[in-house]
């Protein structure tokens, strides 16, 4: 009798030891929601579920009037908190406000708020905009002679500082990769909320120089133009991005933390 319970024991402690947690091998699937075509483009890129694996995002930006990289950004891609280092100023977001060091004068751009996530959104489209909250819209849209496939991306009410902005991903039909973007900024031209007031004054941005960064492809080089009737215009400015890197580890937090003396940039500027 002992030893029948104790060989059935063993063949049910062998079963439970074989048998997987149910809840860690049920798999997420990130498209759920998605779009189809968007799906498509997402793949193209590396795909959705490949991007979401990863916790830091790190790299060097320099702005076309600079000799070297003069600025580096770490991003931690779960908690959207960054850290932008220059020369002359910190910009930092610990999940509660922007703050920049040593004082906010430091940043002479028009808005560190605005700023300090600017070009890491350019960089990571079409994945930052596989976030919870947004609207699709599927066209297709001629730009300086080139027929495009084109995704439409709008916000739900209240997401994020500027909810009223409008994104067209476009898509080359031939590869299912993003060539151009074109993009509204409203953060400025609203008062008495960030949301500013929804407009189609678009501009255009060529992504150039893809690479591949941990199986996931992303731009090396972005340059904005102005943008009317389905063309380009004038050149307004050109980032290059240097050592970026991905990594499945999440950024210490500690980085993000506002040092003392800082100040908290909390408004949108004027």
């Amino acid at each position: 009798m002992y030893m029948r319970a104790f060989v059935l024991f063993m063949i049910m402690s062998a079963f439970f030891a074989c048998t997987p947690d149910q809840k860690a091998s049920k798999a997420i699937d990130h498209n759920t929601g998605l779009p189809s075509d968007f799906v498509e483009v997402l793949k193209a890129h590396g795909g959705i579920d490949r991007w979401r694996d990863f916790g830091t995002l790190e790299y060097d930006l320099q702005h076309e009037e600079d000799s070297i990289p003069s600025e580096h950004y770490i991003l931690d891609l779960h908690s959207r908190k960054d850290l932008t280092v220059a020369d002359s100023f910190k910009i930092g977001v610990d999940g509660q406000v922007v703050w920049v060091s040593p004082w906010k004068s430091s940043f002479k751009g028009r808005s560190a708020r605005f700023y300090h996530n600017l070009y890491s959104y350019f960089l990571t489209i079409p994945f930052i905009v596989a976030d919870p909250g947004i609207i699709y819209a599927t066209d297709t849209l001629s730009l300086n002679g080139k027929l495009y496939n084109v995704v439409e991306i709008s916000y739900k009410e209240g997401v994020g500082d500027a909810y009223k902005d409008a994104y067209k991903l476009l898509i080359d039909p031939q590869t299912n990769k993003m060539e151009k973007l074109l993009y509204t900024v409203t953060y400025y031209s609203g008062e008495a909320h960030y949301s500013g007031e929804a407009h189609e004054n678009f501009n255009a941005l060529s992504y150039e120089g893809w690479t591949e960064v941990n199986g996931i492809t992303l731009p090396t080089k972005l340059v904005g133009y102005k943008y009317a009737n389905n063309k380009t215009g004038e050149k307004r400015y050109e980032v290059t991005f240097h050592n970026i890197k991905l990594d499945h580890a999440r950024p210490d937090p500690k980085l993000f933390i506002m040092p003392p003396h800082a100040e908290v940039d909390s408004l949108k500027a004027d």
